[in-house]
């Protein structure tokens, strides 16, 4: 994923709704997102029409409005945007994004075995 791909907050936060629905209109993001902050329909329009044009959504018209379906899950977003920051936060190393997760201090329990767990796989692999 390149910088233009990377996702701003509002776009992740209608993100997160249309990963949800798997599709979606502007007026049903918008009553979803309204409903938790003062937003206008315009913005969410505006922001759709952006994440369609980036390659994020495809838009489909039904009648007098765009549906939205996402092209990529969640995990690929994710993932693509984590390697954007090691690269060019961390320079490529990927130890000193271990080290923030495993310092902080409101990590669960279950978190911490799930961080351990997944760095056991790992060896074992090699």
């Amino acid at each position: 994923m390149s910088p233009e791909n990377t996702l701003g907050p509002l776009e992740a936060d209608i993100m997160q709704v249309v990963w949800k629905r798997q599709m979606a209109t502007v007026q049903d993001v918008f009553e979803t997102l309204s409903a938790e902050r003062s937003i206008a329909y315009n913005t969410v329009m505006t922001v759709m029409s952006r994440l369609a044009q980036k390659g994020i959504l495809h838009r489909q018209k039904q009648g007098r409005a765009y549906v939205y379906s996402p092209t990529t899950t969640k995990a690929e977003v994710a993932k693509s945007m984590l390697q954007y920051v090691v690269d060019k936060i961390f320079g490529g190393s990927r130890a000193p994004v271990f080290s923030h997760l495993l310092e902080d201090k409101s990590l669960s329990d279950d978190e911490l075995a799930y961080l351990k767990s997944i760095i056991e796989e790992k060896k074992r692999e090699d």
